[in-house]
């Protein structure tokens, strides 16, 4: 059994929502937290035929890229479009969990599978959008409730490095104190001193979920008033870049990297323009809607860029910059983060041994360019 906050804790490990963009809407869209989840559903974007699509597969919760609901809504009714989606979904008890630029940001996340589709190598961030210090939470606990602790802080995302959660440090100690009337102790008693076995416990914690590990680790601790400090750090930092850049392993001239990226994205509607390169070897990419990084990857030294959404006076200045740039299409570049956000969710899923909730790719949706 999972419930809609647990699939949203799944995707959220892939995708923290701190990592989107201030102008972005992500998250719990539409639906119940507490909701117990027949199946999910992983789609581009949530139409009509998307939400049918998770009725007939018996799935309750929609995980989608582009948000259901992206400008505030002032009213929900069936005289507009959106309106009739939400009181469909609603009627229908279909709930539905977005991630779009905190997808996009997030390594491991869609531009990462772009760069990955191209076989891109030495792959790097094209522009950093976020960047976050760390501080390091250090608490005292008996030791007999140690491991219950730095469990609970680190499933908070305390002790997050590189590839490893749950890092911590902790140190043997003693420590003292004297209830006072009124406080409800949970070792000693009132109006005595008491000396007591405890352990220092130290993790390091991005300055966005400080809050959320204090919680975590005063709903664990067995103490009336646990005693903690939150010290600032000067290193380590975070970035979080929006885009990529990389190597191609063979040197491909222009005509070459035409049938490379019409290889790598077959549902996109690619068009080319800007300059023609005779020597490709290192190539940016934004997935989505990405004109604006055009002269960041030029400067960046790339010879082509690949985006969506490109307008004609956007490859006018490609050609003045001398980049080749590749327009796949807003779906064509984005399209694979339903097959990804699927693959997360289920190689999770399995991991946490539930068995009972299917997870499926949409196969209704399509591009909204048909010629």
């Amino acid at each position: 059994m999972a419930t809609v906050q647990d699939i949203a804790k799944i995707v959220e490990k892939l995708a923290p929502k701190h990592l989107k963009e201030d102008w972005d809407n992500v998250g719990l869209l539409v639906g119940e937290r507490n909701m117990e989840v027949t199946g999910v559903l992983t789609t581009l974007d949530v139409t009509p035929e998307v939400v049918a699509e998770a009725e007939a597969k018996g799935c309750n919760l929609i995980v989608s890229h582009h948000p259901v609901i992206f400008k505030g809504m002032k009213q929900v009714t069936d005289e507009s479009a959106l309106g009739r989606l939400v009181i469909q979904l609603i009627t229908k008890k279909i709930a539905v969990y977005s991630a779009h630029t905190n997808l996009d940001i997030a390594p491991g996340g869609l531009n990462d599978l772009a760069a990955a589709q191209i076989g891109l190598g030495n792959v790097k961030g094209l522009e950093t959008v976020h960047e976050q210090g760390f501080c390091k939470i250090i608490t005292f606990v008996p030791a007999t409730h140690r491991d219950l602790v730095m469990q609970a802080m680190g499933d908070a995302g305390a002790g997050q490095i590189g590839n490893y959660s749950h890092c911590a440090f902790y140190t043997e100690g003693t420590g003292t104190f004297k209830p006072l009337d009124g406080a409800n102790p949970y070792i000693g008693e009132v109006g005595k001193s008491e000396t007591v076995k405890e352990d220092r416990i130290e993790a390091i914690v991005p300055q966005n979920l400080v809050n959320a590990v204090i919680e975590a680790m005063v709903e664990a601790h067995p103490y009336e008033v646990p005693a903690y400090e939150v010290h600032q750090l000067v290193t380590p930092s975070e970035e979080a870049t929006i885009g990529r850049i990389g190597e191609l392993a063979d040197t491909l001239d222009t005509e070459g990297f035409i049938e490379l990226i019409k290889a790598c994205f077959p549902r996109g509607r690619a068009r080319f323009g800007g300059a023609k390169v005779d020597a490709i070897t290192k190539v940016a990419l934004c997935t989505g809607s990405g004109a604006e990084f055009i002269k960041v990857a030029a400067k960046m030294g790339a010879q082509a860029y690949v985006t969506g959404d490109v307008k004609y006076h956007d490859m006018q200045m490609a050609k003045e910059l001398g980049i080749l740039v590749t327009d796949v299409g807003h779906f064509g570049t984005e399209i694979g983060a339903a097959a990804l956000l699927a693959a997360h969710i289920g190689m999770q899923l399995q991991e946490q041994k539930v068995t009972d909730v299917p997870v499926v790719v949409s196969d209704v949706h399509e591009d909204f360019f048909f010629a």
